[in-house]
């Protein structure tokens, strides 16, 4: 199709698997990553988190493409832990990568962006349906999605569309590399490791990345998106039946499921 297509967080996981179906649709790939290849000229390796980085990357796109077309906020990572007990620089390094590198790299993309542009942020299921010993990143992937909701609405009369996408499950190595907080003390004992043991044992059962990938692909080239698609049977039949039952069963539920 030739769109400019930039993914951050494309070289591994359900970004890699975006990027190779844009790719078979012959769309030119930009990927920002910390461990982007340096002999690919269409990697850049870039810290989301930090605007500088993410502003002297655009302006390069800028230069070399003219335009973005579609923009995947895909880059982050995930955090567990007893809440209390989690350092505070390690509670904030979740929030500037997962939420502000969404806003730094939406803001150097817009300018670049014409009528007809598309911006798709990855958030999480567990926006919705927050567990025990993930707060932080429960909290920051609901910031996500209100942050945009508000920024749909103000890009509407531009033409520029934006979702979020939650998946649920998902199999990639985002379980493996997420950083585990085991710190407690004789309030927690050891649930924290009882609950990291409990979640990190469904690996197997959850949904591949390449399925996940085929999935959003099919929304991210929808003509008009929705503000927000859940992909996961499971936690689409939650977040429906979630509308209808007090919040306090959808808890009560969830805290089952992890501990």
């Amino acid at each position: 199709m030739d769109r400019i297509v930039v993914i951050t967080g494309g070289t591994s996981g359900i970004g890699k698997a975006l990027a190779e179906k844009f790719r078979e649709d012959n769309d030119k790939v930009i990927v920002l990553a910390l461990d982007a290849n340096p002999e690919d000229n269409m990697q850049y390796s870039c810290d989301v988190s930090n605007e500088e980085q993410v502003k002297e990357t655009f302006s390069d796109i800028t230069k070399r493409f003219g335009r973005v077309d579609i923009l995947l906020n895909n880059a982050g990572f995930g955090m567990s832990g007893i809440t209390e007990l989690i350092p505070t620089e390690q509670s904030k390094k979740i929030f500037d990568v997962d939420y502000f590198g969404v806003v730094n790299c939406t803001k150097y993309a817009l300018p670049i962006m014409q009528k007809g542009g598309k911006i798709v942020n990855t958030g999480s299921a567990m926006a919705f349906f927050p567990v025990p010993y993930r707060a932080h990143y429960a909290a920051v992937k609901a910031a996500v999605v209100s942050m945009t909701y508000a920024q749909r609405l103000e890009l509407i009369n531009l033409g520029i569309d934006l979702c979020t996408i939650c998946p649920g499950d998902i199999k990639t190595n985002f379980t493996a590399n997420r950083v585990k907080e085991f710190a407690t003390n004789e309030r927690y004992g050891d649930a924290v490791v009882k609950a990291t043991k409990k979640v990190d044992g469904r690996e197997n059962k959850r949904i591949p990345a390449e399925v996940c990938a085929n999935r959003m692909y099919k929304i991210i080239n929808k003509k008009k998106y929705k503000p927000m698609y859940i992909i996961g049977g499971k936690h689409k039949m939650m977040y429906f039946l979630s509308r209808f039952v007090p919040r306090s069963w959808v808890l009560w539920a969830t805290n089952k499921l992890c501990t």
